[in-house]
């Protein structure tokens, strides 16, 4: 230091840069940085200036590449002090998987190392990405992208949950609703007045004042014929049809008629409900043993009620 400004020396005490700089910062991987006049760059090992300090801050660089501001903007530079991405953006987040946040004139975008705009700044918010999706927000509509940019479900749904352990992710549009996969697909088409939560993988949908059943690949293995329905337990469900009560199993099948006056008088049915089991053959003819369930249906009326 001389004057109070500082210079770097070797280990003969040769000064190779000039005592011109405010501060220099410690070496790291070959680059030191320097302020000068107010502002930063980075010298080399050899002395020499290959970023000048031209800039209001500079952050450390990471996988080759530092965050710079000037002028109230931001933008990228390179080791060799090259603009990879122009000081230009509002705001430039840290880096994460590569991927790093961008913002412009109040909309938002995603920007990679090498300074490419992977999307552009026409968001109005982009959530964190989670398995590599992240929700976005635009003019007051949400739709999906991934971390490449690419929008993979158009900004078109009034609302995008979660993804769920099966993968799906409930929308709604329009008042109608239904689940999007992770391609952004609608698996379960925006097209149900009610939709639930999926439990053992069956949700309960209702279209038109009717209701079924899908799974979810999207089939609706119980089409949409029923006046009400419960939720689904140890299999079964009791349904509604004109108002007489019957009960349905998570394969689509009807194990009793719609043909009770109520919800109990259905599982009382099924309760009393035989199963013949083949037994050993005597004298040519079948002999039978008989079973019975019972109470296997309860749970879904208590839930009903």
């Amino acid at each position: 230091m001389q004057n109070g400004k500082y210079g770097l020396v070797d280990v003969t005490h040769r000064i190779f840069t000039p005592v011109i700089y405010e501060s220099i910062s410690p070496f790291t991987d070959g680059l030191a940085k320097v302020k000068r006049d107010g502002r930063y760059g980075f010298v080399n090992t050899l002395g020499v200036e290959v970023v000048s300090p031209v800039y209001d801050s500079i952050t450390p660089f990471q996988n080759g590449v530092a965050k710079v501001k000037k002028n109230g903007y931001y933008g990228l530079i390179n080791r060799s002090g090259r603009e990879v991405a122009s000081v230009s953006y509002d705001v430039i987040t840290d880096f994460e998987d590569g991927v790093a946040k961008i913002w412009k004139r109040g909309r938002c975008g995603l920007i990679n190392m090498s300074g490419y705009e992977l999307a552009p700044c026409i968001y109005n918010a982009i959530d964190e990405f989670v398995n590599k999706i992240a929700m976005v927000y635009k003019d007051g509509r949400f739709g999906l992208i991934d971390n490449a940019g690419n929008q993979i479900a158009h900004p078109i749904y009034k609302e995008i949950a979660p993804f769920d352990e099966n993968g799906l992710a409930f929308a709604s549009r329009d008042g109608k609703y239904g689940y999007l996969s992770y391609t952004g697909d609608e698996v379960i088409p925006v097209q149900y007045d009610e939709i639930s939560n999926f439990i053992d993988g069956v949700a309960r949908v209702s279209k038109n004042g009717r209701y079924g059943f899908v799974n979810t690949l999207g089939q609706e293995f119980i089409t949409t014929i029923y006046d009400s329905a419960t939720a689904f337990s140890n299999g079964l469900a009791v349904v509604e049809s004109n108002g007489r009560f019957g009960i349905v199993d998570v394969q689509g099948r009807t194990v009793v008629p719609c043909n009770y006056a109520t919800r109990e008088d259905a599982v009382r049915a099924f309760d009393n409900l035989t199963v013949v089991k083949s037994g050993a053959k005597k004298g040519g003819k079948e002999s039978g043993t008989v079973s019975s369930k019972k109470g296997t249906t309860k749970a879904a009326v208590k839930s009903a009620e």
